[in-house]
């Protein structure tokens, strides 16, 4: 069975977590970066709008984007650096993502070329972006 389910919609589901991804990341699907405060307000009409039939859609974890990152993975990102996301993910991407964890005016961005996360100002235009997920991670 293929871990990575490309679903037909713009969303991914992966099979090992039980997590649903979005295809494409924030600056994607809207042409442009956004702070932490504006990827929760994107994934807030992501759900108004029912994308991929939900409404449930979130900022990330941590431990949720830990999950399809795998240096055995690689993709291009926007500058064409490589990143270790599946394949199933769409090209030109963002090279990390906003998590929901938050520290004052700190927030968390994990990056997917190293795989490392670190303390960013939650205000900070970028070239930041946000890839939304659904559902509760399988233990």
């Amino acid at each position: 069975m293929t871990r990575f389910i490309d679903n037909g919609d713009d969303t991914i589901t992966d099979t090992e977590t039980g997590l649903t991804w979005c295809r494409k990341d924030s600056r994607q699907m809207t042409g442009r970066w956004m702070h932490l405060e504006k990827a929760k307000q994107f994934a807030e009409e992501q759900n108004a709008s029912g994308f991929g039939g939900a409404s449930d859609w979130r900022v990330p974890r941590l431990e949720d984007i830990k999950t399809i990152f795998d240096k055995s993975f690689s993709l291009r990102d926007f500058g064409n650096n490589e990143i270790h996301i599946p394949p199933v993910f769409e090209n030109k991407g963002a090279d990390c993502t906003w998590t929901d964890t938050v520290n004052g005016e700190r927030a968390m961005l994990f990056s997917l070329v190293k795989g490392r996360s670190s303390w960013i100002n939650k205000l900070g235009e970028g070239p930041f972006a946000v890839r939304l997920v659904r559902g509760t991670r399988k233990e």
